[in-house]
């Protein structure tokens, strides 16, 4: 890295030659938000921060294979430095020795990170952890379904300017092919954890038309995902719709529903953004050009 961009005070953004030292130890300096004093460990599958045994099985369960050499047990270790796709990025960035050191063997990802960024210097700690995002980014990718379900990714969308709500969703078979796709969109704006929640009920719609059994639905939003999980109606803007959503996994027992990283959903939100391009309402039998190269990708 040779160069770091500051922002002027003119709001402009200038260059300044820097060695790739002073480059990182800027970065690390840089405070995130007023309110953060210092770094602690947050368990996110908690509201509370707080590691439970419960929680942690929960997360145990979840987990699956490798994607990238298709390992049975995957946990962040594995990712991040077992894996041999990982280890061999480890040597292409000159990182082996670091990789490889007897002070950095803990059991458990986050300690042996932790561990690097107490020992090592500021330039070597800055390619670290450029490394690990690199890392987790390539691995959060859309996961085919098990043989004889379909998976679905919904998402919705906010047209600009437009007043228009949209929704975009697809299904895939287990060897990845597209089998079908639709677009929808209303004349209003509604919040984001409603427009959600209506596009899943609209997706199910679209199932059961379809005459789909066994679906897989997949959405980014946490929020309704943990709703339609724990069966929470108290949340006044998804009463309604989480209890049609509830009514109707009652009569499709096979109808599973997932949270995703937005990474893994790009096929729906892309779709979504561009709803606005059809009618209110619109099939696909064939794969758009717009999420074309997406699902190609994917395929892969």
């Amino acid at each position: 890295m040779h160069d770091l961009w500051l922002r002027g005070s003119a709001n402009r953004w200038v260059s300044s030659p820097q060695p790739a030292g002073d480059v990182a130890e800027r970065i690390l300096a840089t405070p995130l938000v007023s309110s953060v004093r210092g770094d602690k460990v947050v368990w996110e599958e908690e509201r509370n921060g707080c590691y439970s045994v419960k929680s942690g099985y929960k997360r145990v369960e979840c987990t699956l294979n490798c994607l990238v050499c298709d390992e049975e047990i995957e946990d962040e270790l594995h990712i991040f430095f077992r894996c041999a796709v990982a280890r061999d990025s480890w040597c292409a960035a000159d990182l082996a020795s670091i990789l490889h050191n007897a002070a950095y063997q803990q059991s458990n990802a986050m300690d042996r990170i932790f561990a690097m960024c107490s020992n090592e210097s500021s330039d070597i700690v800055g390619r670290v952890a450029m490394l690990l995002w690199t890392t987790e980014t390539y691995l959060v990718r859309w996961e085919k379904p098990a043989l004889g379900w379909v998976k679905c990714n919904v998402d919705i969308a906010f047209v600009s300017g437009s007043g228009k709500t949209a929704v975009g969703l697809c299904f895939r078979d287990n060897s990845r092919q597209f089998m079908a796709g639709m677009t929808q969109w209303k004349q209003n704006v509604i919040s984001s954890i409603e427009g959600e929640a209506w596009a899943l009920l609209l997706t199910m719609e679209e199932a059961r038309h379809r005459g789909l059994d066994r679906v897989q639905f997949e959405s980014d939003s946490k929020v309704l995902i943990e709703a339609i999980h724990m069966k929470r109606r108290g949340n006044f803007e998804l009463v309604s719709t989480v209890h049609d959503i509830l009514s109707f996994m009652s009569s499709f027992l096979n109808f599973e529903v997932k949270f995703v990283r937005r990474q893994a959903n790009s096929v729906a939100h892309t779709l979504a953004r561009a709803a606005n391009s059809w009618s209110n309402f619109h099939r696909f039998e064939n794969i758009p050009l717009c999420i074309e190269h997406l699902v190609v990708n994917e395929m892969q």
